[in-house]
């Protein structure tokens, strides 16, 4: 069906559906052209990234990268993403779409697993790379003259050269970041508690989730796997771990930023695989769940013209899974030549259905509503949307046992109204005992690092341009490190350039 004809047809539906003209009807044309319209948007994109996949999957092979023995009960096998990916494609684009979804559930959650460990890593090294960036003038011997005073002016001056208060914002933190740390622990802890509170009033799971961010990032709270997942990554950790920062030389600075930029590759190389790998699945994941519900002709003819022509690409692509090798791009030129500008037209008549789930999905059966409800959480933003699980609940449930252990301590019941605010206590104190007990073994320059990170994460925590200032100003005045001042003044200055 020619893609404007669909979409009048789509807004005429939602016209009659909101006038409640046979309405019974009218749902049941709804379920079917929505399905059909994830399944469509889902199976084109899919064609593409898998063919990309091919290629990475092919080079794989040619280069021999990859080392079996380097996994951890295959959890991190490439081939068996490969052929998990291929069999579930075949499922979704048979008569029963849904065969072997658990399977493909299964392989989604290996790689949000997985997701998990190489942030970890990823936001370990990065603050290792912080600190060597502040050590690299004084050990090469390229320290400059920065003036304190100037390079706060030059840098409350970029902050403020726009009048997007979201960019204005952004930038704050990103200056703050970079900013050298010269702020007592307590001081960062009142920073953060000022940052919690914000979320009084608002949804418990919110503040939650915020200060999961903030223990993944300063890396209080480690994944599964983090030691024994990537043993390549590990060893670098270990490494990084055991460094002696105040009593660095130029040979083993030398050493560890070669190891940092190894450990950068590899983790790029990882990530990316994963990242095409999670958007494959989930769009398997979007046909397995909605093509059982395309029922009536109209939707049908969703699925035929370019969904075909998607569908037979699929095939083809599968086809080359014993003879991999023999893949070539150019056998695909008019296979692909026929789906130009197919999803953009496909993403337009879903958008059109999607708006209008809230209102009609529970009218469905309960079936139908939930599997659109994964579809739709599947084409969101975050290609790691947790699909199951109800974290209200489980949140709820969490400080409920944790507030009835305080108040069996103090005798001192809460009373309903002020229950949030307890509820924030709680999780600050753990937070900052969390942190009481990180601070106490790692050095001052880690310490900085981490601090760093966090600070880069919060809310704005100045309550005017003249505190913001006078923060830039203290920051650069009170270190005494000029290599620390010299990587800072380039750093920011790099940041502050015109793009262009």
């Amino acid at each position: 069906m020619e893609a404007r004809k669909l979409q009048r047809k789509a807004k005429s539906l939602l016209t009659d559906l909101a006038a409640d003209r046979d309405s019974k009807e009218n749902i049941e044309r709804y379920k079917s052209l929505t399905a059909a319209a994830f399944s469509s948007y889902a199976g084109i994109k899919l064609s593409m990234n898998l063919f990309t996949l091919c290629e990475m999957e092919q080079e794989r092979r040619m280069e021999s990268l990859f080392d079996p023995e380097d996994t951890e009960d295959g959890k991190t096998d490439p081939a068996g993403d490969f052929q998990l990916v291929l069999t579930s494609v075949r499922n979704a684009c048979s008569d029963e779409p849904s065969k072997g979804i658990e399977d493909t559930l299964d392989l989604r959650d290996r790689i949000t697993a997985r997701m998990k460990v190489l942030t970890s890593f990823t936001d370990f090294f990065e603050q290792h790379e912080y600190i060597l960036n502040r050590k690299e003038a004084g050990i090469l011997g390229t320290i400059e003259n920065v003036s304190p005073e100037k390079l706060a002016e030059e840098a409350f001056a970029y902050v403020f050269s726009d009048q997007d208060k979201v960019v204005v914002n952004t930038r704050i933190q990103s200056v703050v970041e970079q900013l050298p740390v010269r702020i007592t622990k307590q001081r960062f802890y009142d920073i953060l508690s000022g940052a919690i509170e914000l979320y009084k009033g608002g949804e418990l799971q919110s503040a939650k989730d915020f200060i999961q961010s903030i223990r993944e990032a300063a890396l209080l709270t480690l994944p599964e796997g983090f030691d024994t997942m990537y043993p390549q990554l590990k060893q670098g950790r270990d490494l990084f771990d055991c460094v002696a920062y105040k009593d660095l030389d130029a040979q083993e600075y030398q050493h560890l930023d070669a190891e940092l930029n190894e450990m950068t590759r590899e983790l790029e190389h990882l990530a990316t695989r994963d990242l095409l790998v999670q958007e494959i699945v989930n769009d398997i994941l979007i046909l397995q769940l909605t093509r059982p519900l395309v029922s009536t002709e109209e939707a049908e003819e969703i699925m035929d013209d370019r969904f075909t022509d998607a569908e037979r690409l699929l095939g083809k692509m599968t086809a080359f899974d014993l003879e991999i090798e023999t893949f070539s791009s150019a056998d695909y030129d008019d296979d692909f030549g026929k789906l130009e500008g197919a999803q953009e037209a496909a993403y337009e008549t879903l958008l059109i259905l999607e708006g209008s789930m809230a209102d009609y999905a529970p009218e469905m059966d309960a079936e139908a509503a939930e599997a659109l409800r994964k579809a739709d959480l599947l084409t969101s933003t975050s290609l790691f949307m947790d699909l199951d699980n109800d974290p209200e609940q489980e949140l709820e449930q969490e400080l409920e046992l944790e507030l009835e252990k305080e108040q069996e301590k103090t005798g001192i019941r809460v009373v309903e109204d002020k229950a949030e605010e307890s509820e924030l206590e709680v999780l600050k104190t753990s937070l900052f005992k969390d942190f009481d007990a990180v601070f106490e073994i790692l050095s001052k320059e880690e310490k900085r690092s981490r601090m760093a990170k966090v600070l880069s994460m919060v809310p704005v925590f100045f309550n005017s341009r003249d505190e913001i200032k006078a923060y830039f100003l203290y920051a650069l005045e009170n270190c005494r490190d000029d290599s620390e001042l010299t990587a800072v003044s380039n750093i920011l200055r790099e940041m502050m350039a015109p793009m262009g």
